[in-house]
């Protein structure tokens, strides 16, 4: 018995989207040497990854262009107009490490931020889904990346959408286009544009690791709640709100329960109530949340079930056992009856490789004992209730569920 206990042990996976990697690119081969008609210009470009085994990737690009002159002085300016072409790029590459201004400050140029997803890995090599669809003028293009985490380093794949062939055929030079990496070839034979990752680490460090999960409001004033794991070792807490990154400050955590309450200033049109009816067996439960992070979509997801036990893990009377789906990225998320109280928070689910079905939740009544003691108004729910059409409970859950993640 005590060894079975061993192996589920092992196989209880909290539902948080744990980011275990993080590449930073600051000196690679896509810095160039560009003639604007007017003067040399250094092109810099470099990239932060923060991977997570689960399922995302947020990438951060960064940009900047640098006049040669403000670089190096004249005589450097003279210098380069001077050589050919072959040899600027030798020359670029001697002297990116003193000059390139993203190593000291990467805010300083164009900044994008793209979360993907990942679609294979094998060992210690990732491939993401396509992440990135972008239009110069009339030209559409994709964008995947392979990231060999022994190496070091990130191989960018771009290739023109098949909408973009006609265009591409009057109007596209081929030798701008083979200089950008692109080539006139449809998925999946694509063709790659190498950087290469000086700098890169493994984190395992709280101060390095983010991550992401699902909260939902309790009151009209902001507040949201969501598991302690999911905000463990944040510099700052976010929450997606309208469609827009909101800053969120932390309010208290229960590492015994698991959970976490945070404020952010917005006034969310609807919150839920909490259920102060004791679980039941059999009970029909519906859990929303964002599993995979963005990665899968930024679409708010259900799945539903039963409860299943009113214990959870190892006899804790805290939680409850239910059958619906629980992946990474649901922590935090709300579960609730057909009348729209929450019954339980998400946290917890086994291993999919040892069970099928088995998911864990905080009762509603452990979530009601946090609040009181920090002295954080809610509502109950009514004596009476009539249930909710299907219509009625998405469009309570879209508005006061969140996704929330940290930097």
């Amino acid at each position: 018995m005590k060894k079975l206990l061993g192996i589920v042990v092992l196989g209880l996976l909290l539902s948080g989207n744990a980011y275990a990697v993080k590449l930073s690119c600051t000196d690679h081969k896509k810095l160039q040497i560009m003639d604007s008609g007017i003067d040399l210009n250094i092109t810099y470009e470099a990239i932060d990854m923060i991977i997570d085994p689960n399922g995302s990737i947020h990438i951060t690009i960064y940009k900047d262009f640098v006049p040669y002159a403000e670089v190096f002085g004249d005589e450097y300016q003279k210098k380069v107009k001077a050589i050919v072409k072959e040899d600027r790029r030798e020359f670029s590459q001697k002297t990116r490490l003193e000059a390139n201004p993203l190593i000291n400050n990467k805010d300083s140029g164009l900044k994008k931020e793209v979360f993907g997803s990942v679609a294979l890995k094998a060992g210690n090599k990732i491939k993401t889904n396509f992440i990135e669809q972008q239009s110069v003028t009339e030209l559409k293009y994709v964008k995947y990346y392979e990231i060999d985490l022994d190496n070091k380093t990130i191989n960018e794949f771009l290739t023109v959408t098949a909408e973009s062939k006609a265009w591409w055929n009057s109007n596209w030079d081929e030798e701008r286009a083979k200089q950008d990496g692109i080539k006139k070839i449809g998925a999946p034979d694509l063709t790659s544009s190498f950087i290469n990752c000086i700098t890169g680490s493994d984190s395992s460090s709280s101060s390095d690791v983010a991550s992401s999960g699902s909260g939902f409001f309790i009151n009209n004033k902001g507040y949201f709640v969501t598991n302690n794991h999911v905000v463990k070792g944040c510099k700052q807490s976010k929450i997606t709100f309208k469609e827009e990154e909101v800053d969120a400050e932390l309010i208290a955590t229960d590492e015994t329960l698991d959970l976490a309450l945070l404020r952010a200033k917005v006034k969310p049109k609807d919150y839920l109530n909490i259920s102060d009816e004791p679980p039941e067996k059999m009970q029909k439960v519906f859990v929303a949340g964002y599993p995979f992070g963005k990665g899968l979509s930024d679409d708010l997801k259900f799945t539903q079930g039963i409860i299943s036990a009113v214990k959870g893990f190892a006899d804790n009377s805290n939680q409850i056992q239910l059958d619906a789906a629980i992946n990474s990225g649901n922590s935090g998320g709300p579960i609730v009856n057909e009348d729209g109280d929450l019954v339980a928070v998400a946290v917890s689910g086994l291993d999919k490789s040892k069970a099928e079905g088995i998911g864990f939740g905080i009762k509603a009544s452990s979530v009601i004992n946090f609040l009181e003691v920090n002295n954080v108004k809610y509502s109950s729910s009514s004596l009476i209730n009539f249930g909710m059409s299907n219509k009625k409970l998405n469009k309570l859950m879209e508005a006061s569920t969140v996704y929330t993640f940290c930097n």
